[in-house]
């Protein structure tokens, strides 16, 4: 596998993570919401080229779960023992259990990294993937996690947050952000293997990154915000 699939060091943020392969919140039991240990995660920003263009799936969390209720995410979870510390394999085995589709470990593009600040209940050290939709393949809700999924493009996603129809964590609206500007996958895929930003979003005194805004920091900042 690559090594942008290896656990990711967790230093940055002032205290290690879980081993690879714990459940954070199994392995440790924070006196406070600062000892809350940061658990490994991947996302996968799965791709479709559409007749109206560039389409990625979605799906809207069920109102009872315990992590961002109610809001509009892409496929992923915290890493398994299963994985073997591989991001990777994460990524491929959460988008198969949310939304059916058997994606490639090692055909997965790095598009960002983020890391849930300190003070939440739960934390996570997220890493982005993008794939493109294997052929023979669809993707539909399979998860109890989830209460609606579908294809949508980018903007479409966006403007259902504008209009107050969908709920939008900061890093699920900058990912949409940078694929504003393509039209088709292998346009979305060739542009991250040369250029996506891997430094790590780390958001502290609110909307602020560390180093320097995220993508889509000005727009997300001026609407209704959550982590």
């Amino acid at each position: 596998m690559s090594g942008q699939g290896a656990l990711p060091p967790q230093g940055h943020q002032g205290g290690a993570g879980p081993s690879a392969g714990s459940r954070g919140e199994g392995a440790h039991h924070p006196r406070s919401l600062a000892d809350v240990p940061i658990r490994p995660a991947a996302t996968v920003l799965l791709l479709r080229t559409a007749p109206s263009g560039l389409e990625v799936f979605v799906q809207t969390r069920a109102s009872g779960m315990e992590f961002a209720p109610d809001v509009t995410v892409f496929p992923g979870g915290g890493i398994e023992p299963s994985d073997d510390g591989d991001l990777r394999v994460t990524a491929a085995r959460e988008t198969h259990e949310e939304c059916g589709v058997r994606v490639d470990p090692d055909a997965l593009v790095p598009l960002s990294r983020w890391v849930t600040p300190p003070g939440r209940p739960r934390r996570y050290d997220t890493m982005f993937y993008l794939a493109a939709l294997p052929a023979g393949q669809d993707a539909r809700c399979v998860t109890t996690e989830a209460v609606s999924a579908g294809w949508l493009g980018p903007q479409a996603v966006i403007d259902a947050w504008l209009a107050g129809r969908n709920k939008l964590m900061a890093p699920t609206y900058s990912q949409l952000h940078q694929l504003l500007p393509f039209e088709t996958v292998e346009d979305v895929l060739g542009w991250a293997a040369e250029a996506a930003d891997l430094t790590p979003v780390a958001i502290v005194d609110g909307m602020r990154r560390e180093d320097r805004r995220f993508p889509g920091y000005e727009q997300y900042a001026a609407g209704a915000t959550i982590y």
